[in-house]
């Protein structure tokens, strides 16, 4: 099993998500940051469950992304380096997707 980290901009992500549901209910909001970060830790046990993406740019390459479990609204883009994994992204589907990896 490899060891799932979360660089700091997938760490913004994921405090923006939670905050934005809490305006309207806390419970949806911790129930949604749970079950981002179960699906993150299910990516150490099994790094190839993510789809690649097909953006044409070479600065993809090797990203993946998997929709949360139970929230497949918001994806969570990753990479697998050889001790790790690294999220590097955690975004609403609903999103101009490529624009937000400049």
């Amino acid at each position: 099993m490899k060891t799932v980290v979360f660089n700091p901009v997938a760490v913004d992500d994921l405090e923006e998500i939670v905050n934005y549901i809490m305006q309207d209910n806390s419970v949806a909001a911790e129930a949604v940051r749970h079950d981002i970060l179960n699906t993150a830790e299910s990516l150490g046990d099994q790094p190839g469950l993510g789809i690649r993406p097909r953006f044409s740019a070479p600065r993809f390459a090797g990203i993946r992304y998997l929709p949360s479990e139970h929230y497949p609204t918001y994806l969570l883009f990753y990479r697998e380096l050889s001790e790790e994994i690294e999220v590097l992204r955690i975004i609403h589907g609903a999103r101009n997707l490529p624009a937000l990896f400049d």
